[in-house]
């Protein structure tokens, strides 16, 4: 329960970042982060909270423990990225828990560059990486399995990475000073992933995705939410709902009037809402596993869709690329295309806003 005896002493639990890696080199750790060399500064749980403040998501938090180092970001998510979790891991290895809620936790275990398995917190059976099982000793030893509360899940899951890097979250820590930086360059995101590529994923060649991928320009971002919005209703059966139908259409041939497409992404939010409404009564009467997995991913996807109709394009590309790829029990090759459509919005997306 070292975990909890940490919360107690001040350390957020609602959301939380923390990577653990295999590196003493406190400077060299915030470089592979996207920190400025030579600006970090140590500083006391006052001057922290100020950084904070101040700089929110940017703020990395790095504390030494021998050959390990454990970076904390309050409010950013630079350590769940696959290029940063690459960076991190070479030559060693990195372990990442990021915890934005429900929808969005995420465990990622990475050797030497290798991204070896990557899994949702809250979804412990589907699991991707060059050895999905590569931590099922582990899941086994701190009792960490599909069924458990949230609550439980995040304290195993500290126990998991107090088994993997020797390290102890402690009242002590949550108090003591860190070595505080400025994430100011972000590792550029690769659009396809290394994984994708040895062997190279057939997909890749089909002409939609090479067009995206020769040309990652904002004038291609309503084709990637068209794209997403036809992987999401063809994996989870939604091609005839009207809904999904007239989603399509807007998106394919314009709506009369915005109020059209507002009224749309009301009815697509309430739809959501009322499907994610069935599935807990249907969770807190007699649960039936298919039924409910698939009304899970029914509100997910509605939701999806309703992301598709935000204006502007380049964000509307992002967003629905981004909560497509987090629908849960998608099929590997469905994820794998997602997870690329998503680089490609965030590429156009980081070129149109770059980081201040």
């Amino acid at each position: 329960m070292r975990f909890t005896k940490a919360i107690q002493a001040g350390l957020q639990k609602e959301g939380f970042c923390f990577t653990w890696c295999r590196n003493g080199d406190l400077e060299e750790v915030a470089r592979r982060f996207g920190a400025a060399p030579g600006t970090g500064v140590w500083a006391d749980l006052e001057e922290l909270e100020e950084l904070e403040c101040e700089h929110w998501e940017d703020l990395l938090q790095l504390t030494p423990a021998g050959e390990w180092t454990l970076a904390s970001e309050p409010h950013g998510f630079q350590g769940n990225r696959t290029e940063v979790m690459e960076a991190l891991s070479a030559g060693g290895c990195a372990l990442n828990v990021l915890w934005r809620g429900e929808r969005d936790s995420w465990v990622t275990y990475a050797v030497d560059g290798d991204i070896v398995t990557s899994f949702r917190l809250m979804d412990l059976s589907e699991r991707s990486g060059s050895d999905p099982a590569a931590l099922d000793g582990l899941l086994e030893r701190v009792g960490l399995y599909d069924g458990l509360s949230a609550w439980e899940r995040k304290v195993r899951i500290m126990a998991l990475a107090e088994e993997v890097s020797g390290w102890t979250l402690t009242p002590e820590w949550v108090r003591s000073p860190q070595f505080a930086a400025l994430i100011t360059t972000p590792v550029p995101r690769a659009l396809v992933p290394r994984a994708y590529l040895h062997p190279r994923e057939p997909f890749l060649d089909e002409p939609e995705f090479a067009r995206l991928l020769a040309d990652p320009s904002p004038a291609l971002a309503p084709a990637i939410t068209r794209l997403a919005v036809s992987i999401v209703t063809t994996a989870v059966g939604l091609e005839e709902h009207p809904l999904a139908e007239e989603t399509l259409r807007i998106l394919e041939l314009g709506e009369a009037s915005p109020a059209e497409r507002e009224a749309l992404r009301a009815r697509l939010h309430r739809a959501a809402e009322e499907t994610g409404q069935t599935l807990s009564r249907q969770l807190g009467s007699t649960p039936d596993t298919a039924e409910a997995e698939l009304l899970e991913q029914t509100s997910h996807a509605l939701y999806t869709l309703g992301k598709a109709l935000s204006p502007p394009p380049v964000h509307a590309a992002y967003a629905v690329a981004d909560e497509a790829f987090r629908i849960p029990r998608l099929s590997r090759t469905d994820v794998m295309r997602l997870h690329v459509l998503r680089n490609v919005a965030d590429r156009i997306l980081s070129e149109e806003m770059p980081h201040p």
